[in-house]
């Protein structure tokens, strides 16, 4: 988990609110871990891209893990449709803004 210390929520061990938001990455390969292709299907949803979001928390799991809310977009072809969703900590990394990947 990165973080430089501001925004811990009071009192928790285990979460770390983030303001402003941070600029990541999302591995969303990492994310949906769906195994080896089973067809080629050029507009359907690109689940193995490397996307840009915006990180506004982190929280711990029962099992210790680091997971952050992300709010990213999934790619189909025609623009993408809005996601917002617990990501595993392994799948997200800081972004510069204005950079490409």
């Amino acid at each position: 988990m990165f973080d430089d210390g501001r925004g811990t929520a009071p009192g928790s061990r285990y979460f770390r609110g983030l303001r402003p938001h941070r600029p990541v990455w999302v591995d969303l390969g990492k994310v949906y871990r769906l195994g080896p292709p089973r067809a080629v299907i050029p507009d359907g949803l690109d689940l193995q891209a490397i996307v840009p979001g915006e990180l506004a928390m982190w929280h711990a799991t029962t099992t210790g893990h680091w997971v952050g809310w992300v709010r990213f977009k999934i790619h189909d072809g025609h623009g993408g449709a809005p996601a917002g969703q617990w990501v595993p900590g392994d799948a997200i990394e800081p972004r510069r803004e204005g950079t490409t990947r």
